[in-house]
């Protein structure tokens, strides 16, 4: 029981990390090519200004950025707590 506990908590911030990277990397790549495809076709109702889109890839990198390093911080913060109970309890 108290193993699957700090398992869970190992595992959950790098699944947490792995779905902020992913997010971005699908800004980046699925979200461009769609605006680029609103704007070859000229649909203006769907296409996003370069502007506003840019300051969406960098915030959206920024916070992926954030998440990244916290869930590291997390994991490793959990793993040291898994190896101390592990030791004392044998």
């Amino acid at each position: 029981m108290v193993e699957s506990k700090y398992i869970r908590r190992i595992i959950a911030p790098l699944i947490l990390s792995l779905f902020a990277i992913g997010w971005y990397q699908f800004s980046e790549i699925y979200l461009t090519h769609a605006d680029n495809l609103a704007l070859s076709n000229a649909n203006f109702a769907v296409y996003v200004q370069t502007q506003q889109f840019d300051g969406y890839l960098t915030a959206t990198r920024y916070i992926c950025y954030a998440v990244v390093y916290l869930g590291l911080i997390l994991f490793w913060y959990n793993l040291v707590k898994f190896v101390e109970v592990k030791e004392k309890h044998g």
